[in-house]
């Protein structure tokens, strides 16, 4: 009987350490969600420098032609 329960002991451990490596590896706060901070702050970088690439553009055509684009 205690070799059944010490077997059992271990298959319970077992699925205990698998559901943290599963939660690890789903848990927002990991690596996922590290990922699509990251693609976030990339995201606003790009929309920041076409904004600024924008306003040049304004700016070239304006003093070109002396109209806005708007």
């Amino acid at each position: 009987m205690f070799r059944k329960f010490a077997a059992l002991e271990r298959r319970v451990s077992k699925i205990e350490h698998g559901m943290g490596e599963f939660d690890r590896v789903i848990d927002p706060e990991g690596w996922i969600g590290e990922a699509f901070k990251l693609l976030t702050e990339d995201v606003e970088r790009v929309e920041n420098k076409i904004e600024q690439i924008d306003k040049k553009i304004d700016i070239i055509l304006t003093h070109i032609i002396g109209m806005d684009r708007k």
